[in-house]
């Protein structure tokens, strides 16, 4: 299948294959962007085809694939880590990819060496301590706290990419209390909405513990404050059990475990009463439609999954309409175990970038899905089956939650959300591994928690 089988028009193909030739270095045979698209992302994918050809345009040493993602006719992105080094990839006839560096090798990837990013033109420097430094120096004596003496000292180590979202940072230096976390965005006015609602969460939080609402076993990362020229946001480093690690499946499910689900319950009651002005709005309805969107992308390499996707989405829409109204209020958008720390008495509640007002059933529903994720992903590997422990951690979870004050009368829209954000975790495991079929397993699973809550209704 050809770009213009995707609905890409002749004309912009013809304008890639031109840059496409006149590049320098080596530069792949033209019919490379005329071969199916899944075979070149296939073999973009796999490490031992692409390390030699990484290793050509001086990019040698160990290669491995650490992400990927693949949206048919928008982007198809890969992650490459190549003798300690990052390199993104772009597939070159999807979506607006264009060359990045002159570097371009089979099947047709333009490769950006990390801190190159044609998305996030901020890291190189923000990955450079003589500018990062500065800008720190520059937050820090702002909120009053001693002066950081040399801050071109500023050690960096990288603990998170995305390619074209974000990138995480820890930061140490001789002149700081303790080590800090560094996020930077593609987007300024994103970071400036983080650092914002970080500080206001934070607030609210405290002033709900003063005014006796909840039993204070929400907890956040401590906000520091925000560099916007870079589109970064400084927070304090927390440490603590995550409990993802907690609920992993080489752990057996134990009485801490099930404590540590009830608690991460609580917790998010406690989110969810919180007063906290937040304007963005994140109604469930338009990522239904993306679904939608996504599954026709979808379909277009994979006929069967991307249908199978699409009759998910109109099923969820369906169901929709038969539910109760939602409780609309503040949102964490991304509840999963993994954007948890225990921490003593404490629930840490990580990454803010998803915060905003919504159906509140979407967390739980998250927060399930991951753990319906998790076994399926078990039986696929051929372990043991964990239904019955992530069922047994689900129902704690939300007995933690009712406990702590979350509505009774939102449980059939909580299971319905349990569906959604299978249906998200399918199309993001399309995007990583499309010829996998773990895919199809996430969505077969979101289908079954629908024919059940339609067992529960009257």
């Amino acid at each position: 299948m050809s770009a213009t089988d995707l609905g890409r028009p002749r004309q912009d193909r013809a304008a890639t294959l031109d840059r496409f030739a006149t590049l320098d270095g080596p530069v792949p045979d033209r019919s490379a962007l005329e071969r199916p698209l899944l075979d070149r992302f296939s073999e973009a994918l796999s490490a031992t085809t692409m390390g030699p050809r990484l290793a050509t345009v001086g990019l040698g040493g160990p290669c491995h694939v650490l992400d990927a993602k693949l949206e048919p006719g928008v982007r198809a992105v890969v992650l490459y880590e190549c003798g300690g080094r990052l390199v993104r990839g772009d597939l070159l006839g999807v979506g607006a990819a264009t060359p990045s560096a002159g570097l371009v090798v089979e099947p047709g990837v333009s490769l950006s060496p990390f801190p190159l990013d044609p998305d996030l033109p901020s890291l190189p420097r923000v990955t450079d301590p003589r500018h990062l430094g500065p800008e720190l120096a520059s937050v820090l004596g702002g909120t009053g706290r001693p002066l950081l003496g040399h801050p071109e000292r500023l050690a960096i180590d990288i603990l998170r990419y995305r390619p074209g979202k974000r990138l995480t940072a820890r930061l140490r230096h001789p002149g700081l209390d303790g080590p800090l976390v560094a996020k930077a965005y593609h987007d300024d006015a994103k970071a400036t909405a983080v650092a914002t609602e970080a500080v206001q969460v934070t607030a609210a939080s405290q002033a709900s513990c003063r005014g006796g609402r909840g039993a204070g076993l929400l907890a956040f990362a401590p906000p520091v404050g925000s560099a916007p020229c870079l589109g970064v946001v400084f927070q304090e480093a927390v440490r603590g059990l995550a409990l993802d690690d907690l609920l992993g499946s080489r752990h057996p499910v134990t009485a801490t475990t099930v404590t540590g689900a009830a608690r991460a319950g609580a917790a998010l009651a406690e989110l969810h009463d919180l007063s906290l002005p937040t304007g963005r709005q994140r109604p469930v309805e338009a990522e239904l439609l993306r679904f939608a969107q996504r599954s026709e992308r979808v379909a277009a390499v994979r006929p069967q999954l991307g249908e199978s996707m699409g009759a998910l989405a109109d099923r969820l829409v369906e169901v929709l309409r038969t539910l109760a109204p939602p409780r609309t209020g503040p949102v964490h958008g991304d509840f999963k175990p993994g954007q948890l720390l225990l921490r003593g008495d404490r629930v840490v509640l990580l990454d803010l970038d998803h915060l905003g007002t919504a159906d509140q059933a979407v967390d739980a529903g998250t927060f399930i899905a991951s753990l319906r994720q998790q076994a399926v992903r078990s039986r696929l590997a051929g372990r043991p089956p964990q239904d019955e422990e992530m069922e047994a951690l689900s129902r704690a979870l939300l007995e933690g939650y009712l406990r702590a004050g979350g509505p009774v009368d939102q449980l059939p829209r909580i299971r319905w959300h349990v569906a959604v954000a299978l249906e998200r975790k399918a199309l993001r495991a399309f995007a990583r591994s499309p010829r996998s079929p773990f895919p199809a397993l996430l969505v077969d699973e979101a289908q079954r928690c629908l024919r059940a809550l339609d067992g529960e209704r009257p």
